[in-house]
């Protein structure tokens, strides 16, 4: 009886250990995810606060000329309010750079290039009220220009060094990713053994079996527990992969849509200029070319503009909705299209109340983009199109299935970004605003295709 007690006691102690071992790395992958996705988070926000003192600048810029050649107070206004913006976000780069003593010095320099090149345009403003030659020499000359790129290579080294900064986080965030698989795989192993041997240990004792397999059986539930936690922690890790993605997309659509539109504003400027010339005001043809300017030039400002909703955090108009409804609503609005390809629609919707918080007309446009898309992969009269809502862990969830021709793996991985799309009429941003819409509400959206066999789309929203 001494020796089985010593064996239940070192039953207990060898599960004791594994148990705590076991909390010990996720607790410590805990916080090294936490760590690093808050360093990734605060690499991503002091690159687009660059953007945006980028932005701001360049509407500085752009007033004071628009100031100069129309001479209307109009633009004094947007010069005074990218002066305001400048000075919050050179406060926040600040607070952002506090613990970096590289860019910490970097921003104060950029600060004071910052400020004497403002300082520059309100004098020159100030003059111009007397002779506007004083300040074009002041604000247009190659030397003033000048200053304005030294602050933009200074912003664009703080970029580089920052994007430099954030790429290796994001690889060792990747390689600890790796390794959260090889503790998911130790903990698991830890939990086999503790159940192995509690289960050989206990059932040699009689008495105490019921006991003993109570107690195996709740370090078998907790270990598992922390398994699924760990689970739980890399769908996150992925889904964050997803948002930084799409955050990178609109930073880059923010400066597309910056260097564009600046040079927009000034064609557009000069084309009222001209316009308003005697020998172009009554030329016809003049007039018909600057028409045609002025059309593409609102063309593609209008293209940059699709591109920023597509990509960019929205306000959101949310109302307790049932899902069933807001489904059906979308299908309404594809009932053209379902009829004219002679798609046969089978609804499985759950029973339970499904109720969740949405901006209706903007989760409607997502579930419409989806279901667009189903029906133009589906062959005409024998498409078959399956919507199926359900409660899982908290979530209401909406799969969209059809049996179209499918997708390979590589058009999987570049589905969401903009403009991809094999359509020939397509414009490419229909799924990006889908994904978008999902994540502003807090949501999660997951594709499954095969080749040949049809594709599924997932969606995951919170229960209201």
């Amino acid at each position: 009886m001494i020796l089985s007690l010593n064996k239940i006691r070192f039953g207990y102690a060898l599960s004791s250990l594994l148990l705590l071992v076991s909390y010990i790395l996720i607790f410590s992958t805990n916080r090294r995810l936490q760590k690093e996705k808050n360093w990734i988070v605060s690499n991503y926000t002091l690159i687009n606060k660059m953007g945006d003192i980028k932005m701001a600048m360049g509407e500085a810029e752009s007033n004071v000329r628009g100031y100069i050649i129309n001479k209307q107070p109009a633009f004094l206004d947007g010069f005074y309010a990218a002066r305001s913006n400048l000075e919050k976000l050179h406060q926040e780069i600040k607070r952002l750079t506090k613990e970096d003593p590289v860019q910490s010095a970097n921003e104060d320099q950029l600060y004071f290039m910052t400020k004497r090149r403002l300082s520059e345009l309100s004098t020159a403003i100030q003059l111009n009220q007397h002779t506007s030659a004083t300040l074009r020499t002041s604000t247009v000359g190659a030397a003033k220009l000048a200053q304005t790129d030294s602050i933009y290579a200074q912003m664009g080294q703080m970029t580089r060094f920052e994007e430099q900064l954030m790429k290796g986080r994001i690889s060792k965030l990747n390689n600890f990713y790796s390794s959260t698989e090889a503790v998911t795989i130790l903990s698991l192993f830890m939990a086999l053994i503790a159940v192995l041997y509690a289960v050989i240990t206990f059932n040699s004792q009689y008495r105490q079996k019921k006991k003993a397999n109570t107690i195996a059986d709740r370090y078998r539930l907790e270990l598992e527990s922390n398994i699924k936690e760990l689970s739980d922690k890399n769908t996150e890790l992925n889904e964050l992969k997803g948002i930084e993605k799409l955050a990178t997309i609109g930073r880059v659509s923010r400066v597309v849509a910056h260097e564009v539109r600046n040079p927009l504003t000034n064609i557009t400027l000069a084309t009222e200029q001209l316009r308003d010339i005697p020998c172009v005001e009554q030329d016809e043809e003049g007039q018909l070319l600057i028409s045609i300017i002025k059309r593409n030039s609102a063309r593609i400002s209008q293209m940059v503009a699709d591109l920023l909703n597509a990509t960019k955090f929205m306000q959101l108009d949310k109302q307790r909705e049932d899902i069933n409804k807001v489904l059906d609503e979308s299908l309404e609005m594809a009932k053209d299209r379902l009829l004219l390809q002679k798609i046969q629609v089978v609804k499985h919707y759950s029973p339970d109340l499904c109720d969740i918080m949405v901006d209706k007309e903007r989760m409607k446009l997502a579930f419409l983009n989806i279901i667009v898309n189903a029906i133009e992969a589906m062959p005409e009269e024998d498409g078959i199109l399956e919507l199926i809502t359900r409660k899982a862990e908290g979530k209401c969830v909406v799969e969209v299935r059809d049996n179209g021709s499918g997708m390979d793996e590589n058009t999987v991985q570049h589905l969401f970004e903009p403009y991809f799309t094999l359509k020939s009429k397509g414009n490419g941003l229909g799924l990006t605003n889908t994904q978008n819409i999902v994540l502003n509400h807090k949501g999660s959206i997951r594709v499954q295709s095969e080749k040949g066999k049809g594709t599924v789309f997932i969606v995951s929203l919170d229960l209201a």
